[in-house]
């Protein structure tokens, strides 16, 4: 008998812990994610996006002063070694021509590249249940603009960490600003953490609250960077048991980081969506009101009836 009270007793409050952290909900969002879809169709346009996408960041990579070496330099601190063994090879031969002969074809790289961001657009907007608002061509353009910001606020980014240790160094008396800037890990997760705000605030078509973005976009981060950490030693276990060639194994190494990479930006997306109908309800509870607090009922009117009044005065009339 106790063993079934204690059983009831643990079942209610799972059911009011499910209630209050909304539980159900989460649930929903994740079936509209679709996260065994959406992690393949992002790594498909991705891979078809990829020698657009480092053209252009190359494009603006050398507008801002940086070459081929510089940049694999940077990106090689902030990718897994695996990923960098693949891509550094098609950077250098990419990045051959120089800006003169990029500058040609910026734009058009930057709008091939954006069909990426105009399947992320569609995925997040699918979390939200909410419709594209706009034709298909005004989502890519829209894309193609954001593209636009999101490369040169990455080059903004590598170009303040490896600037500023140099500019705050200059400066005499600031000790602890100076052991700061010399832990360039810093400098890249604030931009990182900026830079995953704005992307996550803009991309879908819903506008979305400060505390829960922040805060989302501050766990897509984490989920990135223990990714990258642990990817390597994933990649170096897999290519070595799955015996293929070297370049397949290298194609099935990028995929594999492509696709969890999709996954982590929609999952961050899902957190999102999830925190804002959470703290929306914890600020704005609906409790109900008690009965003391409730006024009575007031009492109804009887209609206006214009036959009983004419109906008196003519009895009046009569006996006048």
């Amino acid at each position: 008998m106790k063993e079934e009270v204690r059983m009831r007793q643990i079942l209610v409050d799972v059911h009011r812990l499910t209630k209050k952290f909304q539980i159900d909900q989460l649930q929903i969002f994740f079936k509209r994610g679709n996260l065994k879809m959406v992690g393949p169709t992002i790594t498909y346009y991705a891979l078809l996006s990829m020698v657009p996408i480092l053209m252009s960041v190359g494009a603006v990579a050398s507008l801002a002063g940086m070459n081929a070496s510089e940049l694999i330099t940077l990106l090689s601190e902030q990718l897994p070694s695996n990923i960098m063994s693949i891509l550094a090879p098609i950077i250098q031969s990419v990045l051959k021509g120089g800006v003169g002969i990029l500058s040609f074809s910026i734009l058009t790289t930057i709008w091939a590249a954006s069909s990426v961001l105009a399947i992320i657009r569609k995925s997040f907007n699918a979390v939200y249940d909410v419709p594209e608002r706009v034709s298909g061509l005004l989502t890519r353009v829209f894309s193609f603009l954001w593209l636009m910001v999101i490369l040169i606020s990455a080059v903004v980014v590598m170009l303040v960490s490896a600037i500023l240790p140099a500019i705050i160094a200059a400066i005499p008396g600031i000790g602890w600003l100076e052991f700061i800037t010399k832990q360039r890990w810093i400098i890249t997760l604030a931009g990182l953490w900026v830079m995953m705000c704005v992307f996550n605030a803009a991309l879908p078509a819903k506008r979305i609250a400060l505390k829960p973005l922040i805060i989302g976009s501050g766990v897509e981060v984490i989920l990135m960077i223990i990714l990258n950490y642990s990817f390597g030693w994933y990649a170096k276990f897999t290519v070595k048991n799955v015996g293929f060639y070297q370049s397949l194994g290298s194609l099935l190494v990028l995929i594999v980081y492509l696709n969890l990479i999709g996954t982590i930006m929609v999952i961050g997306q899902i957190l999102i969506a999830w925190l804002e109908g959470l703290f929306a309800t914890s600020l704005n509870p609906k409790e109900p009101i008690p009965i003391a607090a409730k006024r009575p009922a007031a009492r109804r009117r009887p209609a206006f009836n214009f036959k009983k009044i004419t109906s008196r005065y003519r009895r009046r009339k009569r006996r006048r």
